[in-house]
């Protein structure tokens, strides 16, 4: 009769309990540094400040208590507009310049995608407030790219007003750019012609 012996040593039980002391402290500190600061509001290391924690009961307490609905604390955001998408190829002859934007108010949310089919084109992202107290021709640029054939992103409206994209095409071919949108925006369209949505 062959015996199988297994290779693998025997723990002590010195071993077990420094283990278990191991993994007690690792649970203490769990327990003080992480759970106490987001669930009771108890934050004796400073840790639920640093990360962020405290603000987690904070919100809870106040709903807890009825002085708080989940949008006061940014947990959701009812809209007084209906949900909008949309899907619209834009046809730009060589050389030729144009702006596309939406309608939308403060803390308004926008999700986009647009490709260009055929090349490449130089964009800016910018928004200009169409209400509130702003110096004259003020407006406020998002992003800038030099040559991009794609730009996907979401976007929530710092002030009410156009927001969108200018797009040059670099070529002197035709190129389409499609653009998918999705949001709270009550006009979406061509600056300066074209159809609006």
């Amino acid at each position: 009769m062959n015996l199988i012996m297994n290779d693998q040593p025997v723990r002590s039980s010195r071993q077990l309990l420094i283990g278990t002391a191991i993994a007690a402290a690792v649970a203490a500190l769990t327990l003080i540094a992480i759970v106490l600061p987001a669930e009771y509001g108890l934050d004796p290391l400073h840790t639920g400040r640093l990360l962020g924690l405290s603000a987690m009961s904070e919100n809870k307490d106040a709903i807890t208590a009825g002085e708080a609905t989940p949008a006061d604390t940014g947990v959701m955001h009812a809209h007084p507009l209906k949900y909008r998408n949309a899907h619209i190829e834009i046809e730009v002859k060589g050389r030729e310049e144009l702006e596309y934007k939406a309608l939308l108010a403060a803390g308004e949310p926008l999700l986009y995608s647009w490709t260009v089919a055929g090349g490449e084109v130089y964009f800016e992202f910018h928004g200009e407030p169409t209400e509130g107290d702003f110096p004259k021709d003020f407006y406020q640029s998002y992003e800038i790219v030099e040559r991009a054939g794609a730009a996907h992103g979401s976007f929530v409206a710092p002030f009410t007003g156009q927001h969108g994209w200018y797009w040059r095409n670099l070529s002197d071919a035709p190129v389409t750019i499609i653009l998918d949108t999705s949001g709270y925006y009550t006009r979406l369209g061509r600056i300066g012609g074209g159809k609006i949505q």
